[in-house]
């Protein structure tokens, strides 16, 4: 029988010590003891230190690509001369992800050429000053470029959160993790709709009310960012709040995540292994498919909720329990995946909860108002599955370089689905958006065969690689969890489901 691809790599080519993990060279063999009491406590320090500002982060920006959906309904569409019977609106929300998708090979390069915490905090500072910006747009041009650029530099914030959480987490801590991060998108959600909902309120202002939501949000992104150049560690070497044996614990119990900690050292090799793996493929396709109606829903959400026979001001609001949804599934399911340290089925889960969204959306009669809320609130557990499935290329892509490869391909077709989605919501369709509600049921349906697909391919693996271990144990040099060798050429490597 042929062999699969990445089979015997380890016997074909000597292991390469030079250019390895920043971990090798830091631990340089030094063993350290200790006990379970005190990886508790350097954990418990990571996580204080970490979590809240990756939460306040990934919420600060969720808030301020969607900052759009809630301006359509406070004036912007008319302020900037959008043509409402175009789809002019429709690209200003697409031309987002034109600038995630353009910058996110080369950002993805940077995350390993440059220091990880000064390249993402120099980039949420300025994805805050385009932010701020929106309030000198007057006319579709205008609107067309900030959005642009607020997505190139927006496009560094989600692959530089999965390396950081890959850095610092054991794999059955990083679903946790993940999905409490993730899970502020819905804490944005429940945030700017009550300040939209009070901004569309005020009357006789010196500004428009959409220009007031702009300043508030991009402010505190402008400080955030400044902080974050101070504080924000590129890995355990240069973290502020850890000593030297606080560090050398926090490196030494990722050890058997096969990964280290970051190599700035971009490995060609690793990089076209990445192409010849199926899982990226699938990776990919999920993505992509999944973030087809994601896009749609998140320009036109308010929108749709107004065409289920609500106003303008009270469509801002009915949009909080998204992020309820959206909250709740992504702790529900992460934390589910970890105990049970199993991906692909809690995606499955999560990703058919949408779907059926979607169907109750077309079928639903638009008199029975209540019931197509639910059917659109359904929608936000979509995040939980997007959430696994980063959460299984942190675990399953060993090697930095292919990891950020993959990550980076993954985050590319989550753009195309972005820039896409909202091309499904026709402006002759409106106020009832048949196709655009219909795409949501089918996409979703096609992402979950996805997943059934990427379990099969990591089950018959697994098993090729049990069965091989038998026939032909192999003697495996210690040490070579942080000599940054890919998922192909550590046989010992089993894929998490």
């Amino acid at each position: 029988m042929t062999p699969a691809a990445g089979d015997d790599i380890v016997h074909e080519k000597p292991l390469q010590y030079d250019n390895v993990d920043p971990a090798f060279g830091f631990v340089q063999g030094e063993v350290i003891e200790y006990d379970e009491a005190e990886e508790k406590s350097v954990l418990s320090k990571i996580d204080w230190a970490m979590m809240p500002l990756l939460c306040w982060i990934y919420a600060l920006q969720f808030a301020d690509k969607t900052s759009l959906n809630y301006a359509s309904l406070m004036g912007i569409r008319e302020d900037t001369n959008l043509d409402p019977n175009s789809q002019q609106y429709s690209w200003a929300s697409s031309i987002f992800y034109a600038g995630y998708m353009a910058w996110e090979f080369p950002t993805t390069y940077l995350l390993r050429a440059l220091p990880l915490g000064k390249y993402t905090s120099a980039n949420i500072l300025l994805w805050g000053v385009v932010l701020t910006c929106h309030v000198l747009v007057t006319n579709y041009t205008g609107l067309l470029i900030v959005r642009f650029f607020l997505g190139v530099l927006e496009a560094t914030v989600t692959p530089a959160f999965v390396i950081l959480t890959s850095v610092w987490y054991k794999q059955n801590e990083q679903g946790k993790r993940a999905g409490l991060w993730l899970s502020c998108n819905g804490v944005a959600l429940l945030t700017i709709g009550p300040i939209a909902y009070g901004l569309s309120g005020i009357t006789g202002s010196a500004i428009e009310t959409w220009k007031i939501l702009y300043l508030i949000l991009g402010f505190p992104t402008i400080i955030t960012g400044v902080f974050c150049w101070y504080w924000m560690p590129d890995n355990q070497i240069n973290a502020r709040f850890l000593n030297r044996r606080q560090k050398l614990i926090a490196i030494d119990r990722i050890r058997g995540n096969f990964q280290g900690i970051g190599s700035r050292q971009w490995k060609w090799s690793q990089f076209y292994e990445a192409f010849r793996d199926p899982r990226t493929y699938l990776y990919v396709l999920f993505s992509l498919l999944m973030n087809i109606p994601n896009g749609g829903i998140t320009s036109f959400g308010s929108i749709v909720i107004k065409s289920f026979g609500f106003n303008n001001r009270l469509s801002l609001l009915l949009n909080m329990p998204t992020g309820i949804m959206d909250i709740g599934c992504k702790l529900l399911f992460t934390w589910l995946s970890d105990k049970y340290l199993d991906r692909t089925l809690f995606a499955f889960i999560a990703i058919l909860i949408p779907m059926i969204g979607g169907i109750m959306m077309i079928v639903i009669p638009l008199s029975a108002r209540a019931a197509l809320l639910v059917g659109y609130y359904f929608i936000g557990a979509a995040g939980a599955a997007w959430c696994l499935v980063m959460v299984t290329i942190s675990n399953n892509t060993l090697g930095y370089t292919k990891k950020a490869t993959v990550n980076g391909l993954q985050i590319l077709a989550y753009a195309a689905g972005n820039w896409i989605g909202p091309q499904t919501f026709r402006g002759n369709q409106a106020p009832e958006y048949p196709s655009g509600k219909l795409m949501v049921a089918v996409m979703y349906g096609c992402a979950a065969l996805t997943l059934i697909i990427l379990r099969l391919v990591n089950i018959y693996e697994n098993r090729r690689r049990d069965k091989k271990a038998a026939e032909q144990p192999e003697t495996i040099a210690n040490g070579t969890e942080f000599l940054d060798l890919t998922d192909f050429e550590q046989p010992n490597f089993r894929y998490i489901l």
